[in-house]
């Protein structure tokens, strides 16, 4: 499947750049891929092939080739290519002539103001026509916008081949074509100046007469700068590609090549970027363009249209190698701080930019998180949360899930690195202890021999007795304290934001919400993981600076007091209530049964120590879930329901909406492996027992029942009770069991015994059986005599196998 999808020229499922980072190629890397990705052609036809298959993490057969320059896509046909490729060669030697000979006059910069004339009319009449005001609805039933768009199109052809027209492959192309020199022009990546001779190249410029001088290097530099200002308009980016909902709610008829001409500019602009990294290498991000130009292509890889994808996917995997990176990956996390700050700019204008949160989310989903990136995310972080109070989300209702994946994101990247934060710790900690125990083994071995006649004391001095020493392990523990608290502050940042949506009525938004607080509860409990280790660390090196007295990194450790405290029980309290609102709202099946497996996580991670109290006071919520039917509806009166109803909710909460059969036994489920995830771990099944007798009850009623579909589920559930309390659940279970079965009842081992018929007297309804006595309101009396049997049975193999 990969060989075939790979061998499509234009694959819509498969991008190379996406696929590196989505495979974690973005762990820093100083050495860099020996094999060029822009080796020149043999060929006169300008082929730069920038995807292909070395170091691909699923490398295969065959490769897929993006030229850059691109041929554009009006040139459909084979003749018209041919004829591109001789018209293009003609722009590519004028721009070459402009920095050869002797004394030319011709100037790069006049060529570049004619083309740039053309697109400057197309930008200028679109600012008139204030898109961001009244949309392109409007300009686009223009008699003569798609001329004007083809008019710019070709100019930003037409520069993109004069600009290349400059590069050592176009040189190399020239110098075969005329019959000069067959000597081949081969680029490596990282090379720092382009425009500078050297070796083999010296020779090849010299038969075309390549000036060399310093400014002509600053005249190209300063035209691809004017080029790049005017690609980056945003009216150009805001142009549609495709039949959008604001279009259709226009109820205009758009004619279809008004999108393909959309199209097919911003592709040829996205090939000029690539192009200007191809002639400038790293001089691209020296001279400020990566700036602008890294957000562009993160936000067009995420594009509805196939061949802008693809664009930005080829310019993305040009301008790292350009740049001496292997992998765009690499690319993207060391140019982290532009994406950022593009972002954090664009977050304070969302009426304008409502692609923000789409981008910070793909961006996070596609490169993860370093220690490069994640501390750059507190400012975006702050934003976003703004963004999902109660005013933002007033004000920005449409985006309010994305803003929940973007946070979704950055959650999932504290859980990546959190979960090393301990380990990173521990293995410090064993490394200070141990030049702990060697500094006061040597303080020892020094007393002894200064008590002791005729023994020669110790002259040397080691490494761990010296205040640098000990100064430099005190740095280290601080850097690990510093990232520790990036990764607590970002996790409880998701956290805080999230929490509030639990109580959301949108099933998207509280879906998103639950997995952003499963994965910031997780990496806050393994922050304080480290926080206590750091805090022994800490002593440890308090004790070994006082035997060694070393008194001014003493008070320098005096001073720098950690003010970190407990998060994880405070974070806990204020979830509670919103995952029980969370339940008790019943949105939806999904959302119920991921609120209870969030719970029993959350529970288990805390412990159930906290949560004793809580199941005690509100636990009826989640244990009436056990009750749920889908042909009964129950009226909420307002006595005993006082729910709070915002103005601005649309929503009645006056009667429970009817559930289907096949939903109501899900939600079961989920609850019943709740229990037994909680009850089956001797951490977590304390808070359940304060309800203990209740719960025991209500499963031993729904596995006697003739729900057959929740079984198993309470089986597994009476299991994992029965490691809390053995005797009171399989007292429930014998109660019903030998009450149906007289003859199957065991005689007592000793005739002085009391019969266990006395004990355990037969009830005179279904209603005095033990688990409904125990399961109060909303146990199952329906008792099915072949359940009882079959559960007894199992029962009994499962816990005595």
């Amino acid at each position: 499947m990969d060989k075939l999808i790979v061998s499509k020229p234009l694959s819509v499922g498969y991008l190379y750049s996406v696929a590196e980072l989505k495979n974690g190629a973005y762990v820093n890397d100083t050495s860099h891929s020996s094999h060029s990705q822009y080796a020149t052609s043999s060929s006169a036809g300008p082929k730069i092939s920038v995807i292909g298959d070395n170091g691909l993490p699923n490398a295969v057969n065959g490769t897929v080739e993006y030229e850059l320059p691109h041929v554009p896509s009006w040139f459909v046909h084979a003749s018209s290519q041919r004829l591109y490729f001789a018209l293009a060669g003609i722009i590519r030697l004028v721009g070459l002539s402009t920095v050869s000979g002797q004394g030319t006059s011709a100037s790069l910069s006049v060529f570049v103001d004619i083309l740039l004339n053309q697109f400057r009319r197309l930008s200028t009449e679109l600012r008139a026509e204030d898109t961001h005001r009244y949309g392109v609805q409007r300009w686009c039933m223009k008699s003569d916008s798609g001329q004007k768009l083809r008019q710019a199109s070709s100019a930003v052809c037409m520069l993109n081949e004069l600009i290349y027209g400059l590069s050592d492959q176009s040189l190399c192309v020239c110098l075969q074509l005329f019959n000069k020199s067959s000597a081949q022009v081969i680029r490596v990546p990282g090379q720092n100046d382009h425009l500078t001779s050297s070796g083999q190249r010296t020779g090849v410029r010299e038969v075309w007469k390549i000036s060399e001088r310093m400014y002509t290097k600053d005249d190209i530099i300063h035209c691809i700068g004017s080029i790049l200002h005017e690609y980056m308009s945003p009216e150009m980016w805001d142009l549609p590609t495709e039949q959008n909902s604001e279009l259709c709610l226009a109820e205009l008829n758009v004619p279809m090549h008004f999108f393909r001409d959309t199209t097919a500019l911003q592709q040829v602009m996205l090939d000029g970027i690539g192009v200007f990294g191809i002639i400038l290498g790293q001089d691209f991000a020296h001279s400020g363009f990566m700036h602008s130009s890294l957000y562009l292509l993160l936000r067009k890889l995420i594009s509805s249209s196939a061949q802008i994808r693809i664009a930005s996917d080829a310019v993305l995997r040009t301008l790292a190698a350009a740049g001496g990176y292997s992998t765009v990956g690499q690319f993207v996390v060391a140019n982290a701080d532009y994406i950022v700050d593009s972002l954090c700019r664009q977050l304070r204008h969302l009426d304008l930019n409502p692609h923000v949160p789409d981008i910070l989310a793909s961006m996070l989903c596609y490169i993860g998180a370093s220690r490069d990136i994640l501390p750059f995310l507190e400012e975006p972080m702050r934003a976003v949360s703004s963004e999902l109070e109660v005013l933002g989300r007033h004000d920005h209702p449409h985006l309010t899930v994305p803003f929940l994946k973007a946070v979704f994101e950055i959650a999932k990247a504290c859980t990546h690195e959190s979960i090393s934060l301990p380990d990173e710790v521990q293995s410090f900690s064993v490394k200070v202890r141990s030049e702990h125990q060697a500094v006061e083994s040597l303080i020892e071995k020094r007393r002894e021999t200064s008590v002791m006649p005729g023994t020669v004391g110790v002259d040397a001095q080691p490494d761990f007795l010296s205040l640098e020493y000990w100064e430099d392990l005190l740095c280290n523990l601080n850097d690990m304290r510093k990232y520790r608290r990036i990764v607590a502050s970002l996790a409880g940042s998701c956290l805080s934001a999230a929490t509030p949506l639990l109580s959301s009525t949108k099933e998207a938004a509280c879906l998103v919400a639950l997995d952003i607080v499963e994965n910031a509860v997780v990496s806050i409990a393994k922050v304080e993981d480290a926080y206590k280790c750091e805090n022994e660390t800490k002593a440890v090196i308090k004790e070994a600076v006082q035997q060694l007295s070393l008194d001014e990194l003493l008070d320098d450790m005096d001073t720098a007091e950690d003010v970190d405290g407990n998060r994880l029980l405070p974070a806990m309290n204020k979830l509670w209530p919103y995952l029980v609102i969370c339940l008790k709202n019943k949105i939806s099946m999904p959302i119920v049964r991921r609120c209870t497996e969030v719970l029993g996580r959350i529970i288990q991670i805390s412990g159930g120590n906290f949560f004793v109290r809580r199941f005690h006071k509100d636990g009826y919520i989640i244990w009436r879930l056990l009750a749920l039917s889908p042909f009964r509806r129950k009226t909420l009166s307002s006595m005993d329901e006082k729910a709070i109803i915002l103005p601005y909710r649309n929503t009645s909460l006056t009667s429970e909406e009817p559930m289907a059969e096949i939903s109501s036994q899900k939600i079961q489920i989920a609850v019943l492996d709740m229990i037994t995830e909680i009850s089956s771990h001797k951490r977590s099944a304390i808070a359940l027992e304060s309800v203990l007798k209740k719960i025991c009850g209500l499963v031993v009623g729904i596995a006697y029942s003739g729900l057959i579909g929740l079984r198993e589920a309470a089986i597994r559930a009476l299991t994992g009770l029965t490691c809390m309390d053995a005797d009171l659940v399989w007292l429930l279970l014998a109660d019903v069991y030998h009450s149906l079965n007289q003859r199957d009842m065991p005689l007592p081992p000793i005739q002085d015994l009391v019969d266990l018929c006395d004990l355990l007297p037969p009830p005179m309804s279904s209603k005095e059986y033990l688990f409904v006595q125990y399961g109060g309101e909303g146990v199952r009396y329906d008792i099915d005599p072949s359940s009882v049997h079959e559960v007894f049975k199992k029962m009994q193999d499962t816990v005595f196998k």
